[in-house]
C-alpha cells in the first residue's frame, strides 16, 4: 500500500500554502500507529521510535536481501520530501524504471511505504495513479482558525481529510505540538536514488543492447501519451 500525506494537490488552482503545514507531522502520527502494532518503522528522518534511520536507497537495497534471505519484511517504509528524491533519479525514463521496480517490489513483499509531499500533481503520474491512499493536511490554529504561516511558533492542530479514497468531513486532528515532539521538524534530508536492477533470469540477460535501447524509448513514449492524455485526471 502506498499512502500520499500532500499539503495541496495542484499549486495552479489553490493560494494555500505548501510548506510547513504538517505533512511530516501527520506522516510521522500515521507512521507512529504502525510501530504501536509491532512494524518495523524504517524512515528517512528522524523520529524516536524508527527502528532504521537510513536513505531510501538503502531501505530499498536491505528489502531487497530480505527477499533473498526469507526474513521476516514486516516493515513500513516512511519517506519524507518524495518528490526531490524522484527528481534525483535524473531522466524521466529513470524515473519511469524506479517508479515500476519499486511499486512491483512493495506488492510482492506486501510492505507499506508512506510518504509526503508539498504538491501531489508535482510527482511522476506513474507513482500518482499507484497511490491508494491520499491524505490532505490543515494546519489550524487551537481558535480553529487556519494558519498558512510556514514558521508560526503558535501551537496548532492538523486537520486531515481523505482525498482518496474520498470520503466527507476530517477524519482525523492530531496535535501537532505533541507530535512534534517525536522528529525534528528542523532537519535537513539529504537523501538520493539510483537504480540497481533486479537479477534477471539468464535467458533475459542475452537480449541485445538495441532490444533494450527500444524498450527505454516506449517508456518515454509511454509517459508521453499518459501526461498528454491523462494530465487533467488528477
Amino acid at each position: 500500500m502506498l499512502m500520499a500525506i500532500i499539503a495541496i494537490l495542484d499549486d495552479e488552482i489553490t493560494d494555500l500554502c505548501a510548506r510547513g503545514n504538517g505533512k511530516t507531522c501527520a506522516l510521522t502520527f500515521y507512521l507512529y500507529l504502525y510501530h504501536l502494532r509491532g512494524y518495523q518503522v524504517w524512515t528517512n528522518y528522524y523520529t524516536t521510535f524508527s527502528d532504521k534511520v537510513c536513505g531510501f536507497q538503502e531501505m530499498i537495497d536491505t528489502i531487497r536481501e530480505m527477499r533473498k534471505n526469507g526474513n521476516n519484511t514486516k516493515v513500513v517504509f516512511g519517506v519524507t520530501e518524495i518528490q526531490d528524491l524522484i527528481n534525483s533519479m535524473g531522466s524521466k525514463v529513470e524515473q519511469i524504471l524506479f517508479v515500476d521496480s519499486f511499486v512491483n517490489q512493495m506488492r510482492k513483499l506486501d510492505i507499506d511505504c508512506l510518504f509526503d509531499t508539498q504538491v501531489f500533481k508535482n510527482l511522476n503520474i506513474r507513482l500518482r495513479r499507484q497511490t491508494e491512499n491520499i491524505r490532505i493536511c490543515f494546519k489550524k490554529h487551537l481558535n480553529g482558525k487556519d494558519c498558512n504561516f510556514d514558521r508560526c511558533d503558535k501551537k496548532h492542530y492538523i486537520d486531515i481529510y481523505s482525498y482518496k479514497p474520498w470520503r466527507n468531513g476530517r477524519r482525523r486532528r492530531i496535535k501537532a505540538y505533541e507530535v512534534g515532539k517525536m522528529y525534528n521538524s528542523k532537519e535537513i534530508i539529504i537523501d538520493k536514488l539510483h537504480i540497481i536492477a533486479e537479477p534477471k533470469p539468464e535467458n533475459e540477460n542475452k537480449k541485445s543492447k538495441s532490444k533494450k535501447l527500444k524498450s527505454k524509448k516506449e517508456l518515454v513514449k509511454e509517459e508521453i501519451e499518459i501526461n498528454i492524455n491523462n494530465d487533467n485526471e488528477d
